[in-house]
C-alpha cells in the first residue's frame, strides 16, 4: 500500500521574516519611483483638460456666429476661470461656464478678462463687439507648475496651442 503523498513540508510552510523585508525594501523603492511619474502625469492632464475645454468653447463659439450668422463674443473671467458666451445681437449671455481646474493660471492668473469676438463669417477680433474690428484676439498662457501651454486664435478663427515645458 502507498503512502499518501505530504504537499506541505513543515520546513517550508511560509516566508522568512528576512524574505517579507525583502519583498517590503522593493515594493517601497518601487513606490517611490512612481509617485514623481505619477504627479507629472497629473498635472500634464489638468493643464490639457483646461487647454482643451478652452479650445474647444472657443470653436464652438465660432460655429455658433457661423451658423446662426450673428456675431458672439466669448469672455474668459481669471481668476475664476469660467467662460460666458454673449450673442451681441440679441444680448442673450448664456450662463458662466466653469473650466475643470481653477489651479491652472490664466495669463499669469491675475484679476482679468480676456474677449474673443466672432463674426459671421467666421473671423475672429478681440474685445470691441464689432465686425469687422481692428482688435487683434489675445494670446492666452495657461500654466500650472513648471508646465506652459499657450493658446492663440488666428484672425480666421483657427485656434493653435503650444505646449511649453
Amino acid at each position: 500500500m502507498a503512502q499518501p503523498t505530504q504537499y506541505f513540508k513543515r520546513s517550508s510552510a511560509g516566508l522568512s521574516l528576512v524574505e517579507l523585508m525583502v519583498v517590503m525594501a522593493i515594493g517601497t523603492v518601487l513606490s517611490l519611483l512612481a509617485v514623481p511619474v505619477f504627479n507629472s502625469a497629473m498635472t500634464t492632464m489638468r493643464l490639457n483638460a483646461v487647454a482643451s475645454n478652452v479650445t474647444a468653447a472657443i470653436g464652438k463659439t465660432r460655429y455658433r456666429a457661423i451658423m446662426n450668422s450673428q456675431p458672439y463674443t466669448l469672455t474668459l473671467s481669471t481668476p475664476a476661470n469660467t467662460y460666458v458666451v454673449t450673442n451681441l445681437q440679441s444680448k442673450v449671455t448664456d450662463n458662466a461656464v466653469p473650466l475643470p481646474s481653477t489651479l491652472v493660471a490664466i495669463n499669469g492668473g491675475g484679476n482679468a478678462t480676456y474677449t474673443f469676438t466672432f463674426c459671421p463669417n467666421g473671423t475672429a477680433y478681440g474685445a470691441g463687439g464689432t465686425c469687422p474690428s481692428a482688435n487683434v484676439t489675445p494670446v492666452l498662457s495657461l500654466t500650472y507648475k513648471s508646465r506652459q501651454t499657450d493658446i492663440s486664435v488666428s484672425s480666421v478663427g483657427n485656434v493653435t496651442t503650444n505646449a511649453i515645458h
